[in-house]
């Protein structure tokens, strides 16, 4: 990286035809298949489990289709701090303005810094307690100690994990939840992990826990458009800001698109429109059936229709509460 690039700010907003990238389960594990050997490498120079470095790019990185990852070689939503001298990105965030995230000129040189970061922040020293093969206890420690504010970052980390056989990176096994035992590694010619009490901990391949139903239910629900409306699908471990830092779309806008004011009414599978709904359905059906717990707004997101349209089309108020087998005009 030459120096004038070093110090380049680069102002980017992200088209919306980044939308159209969905974190499906071929992107997933195309990205595993291109850097997996990075995270092999990294769990035997540094003791950090492959299977979690791994789940954190697919998480951060959108499985490499983020604008931040794809512009900066960012794989891991490290901002730039205090003391960063390489090139900066500017995306939007949850911030007011611009945030200024760390550059690098390879991805390589991303899974690097984030093993750095891992290794000489003390407060990541703790989870270096734990044995590599101890993936549940990494991901809850993470969660732990800070390094994302979505409530249930350490459930998706697992749920990747689980779903995309991560463990198997380095011969690990699958871990059942509900056990506070810690794995350990007992140290033998070929370094096969021994695990205490196998019934408690150990799982079968073939079994789903529960995070790894999540996982998978998310991303099965990938949405590009509805109603030709731009949308995703909000992910296990993502927030909005995570949306709006991916897309280049701000947080007040997202929240105006979706009709509502505050970020913790989304939950991971809800649908996140990154323009503007529209008046009308403009698909082959021309009314729906209410069914149970379904509202006016749950049926705007559903069909990509603004809700003052839907509301004045049925001559009911925006706030007036639908009963199951009512018939909602579209258009």
């Amino acid at each position: 990286m030459n120096k004038s690039y070093r110090f380049l700010l680069l102002f980017v907003l992200l088209a919306f035809v980044t939308a159209a990238h969905a974190q499906s389960a071929s992107q997933i594990r195309a990205y595993i298949a291109r850097y997996q050997h990075i995270a092999i490498d990294h769990e035997q120079r540094y003791k950090i489990p492959a299977a979690i470095t791994m789940a954190q790019g697919i998480l951060e990185s959108g499985a490499g289709l983020s604008g931040l990852t794809r512009n900066a070689n960012n794989h891991f939503g490290i901002k730039c701090g205090r003391g960063w001298k390489g090139g900066v990105y500017k995306a939007k965030d949850d911030e007011p303005g611009l945030s200024s995230f760390r550059c690098y000129s390879s991805a390589e040189a991303s899974y690097e810094d984030h093993a750095r970061l891992l290794l000489t922040n003390k407060v990541y020293a703790s989870l270096f307690q734990y044995s590599v093969y101890d993936y549940r206890n990494w991901a809850y420690g993470l969660k732990r100690c800070g390094y994302a504010t979505a409530p249930n970052y350490a459930e998706s980390l697992i749920g990747f994990i689980d779903a995309y056989q991560l463990y198997n990176l380095t011969g690990g096994k699958k871990l059942r939840g509900g056990s506070n035992k810690r794995v350990v590694v007992k140290k033998v010619v070929k370094q096969v992990p021994i695990f205490e009490d196998e019934k408690n901990i150990v799982m079968n391949d073939n079994e789903q826990s529960s995070e790894q139903i999540m996982v998978e239910e998310a991303v099965k629900k990938y949405k590009v458009a509805v109603n030709d409306v731009r949308c995703t699908i909000l992910y296990p471990g993502e927030t909005l800001a995570d949306i709006s830092k991916k897309y280049g779309v701000t947080t007040k806008d997202l929240l105006k698109f979706n009709e509502t004011n505050q970020p913790s009414d989304f939950q991971a599978g809800d649908v996140v429109y990154l323009e503007k709904k529209k008046n009308k359905y403009t698909g082959a059906v021309d009314f729906y059936r209410v069914k149970e717990g379904d509202t006016l707004y749950s049926i705007s997101q559903q069909f990509g229709v603004k809700m003052e349209k839907l509301a004045k089309m049925n001559h009911i108020d925006l706030y007036s509460r639908v009963k199951e087998g009512d018939k909602i005009i579209l258009k």
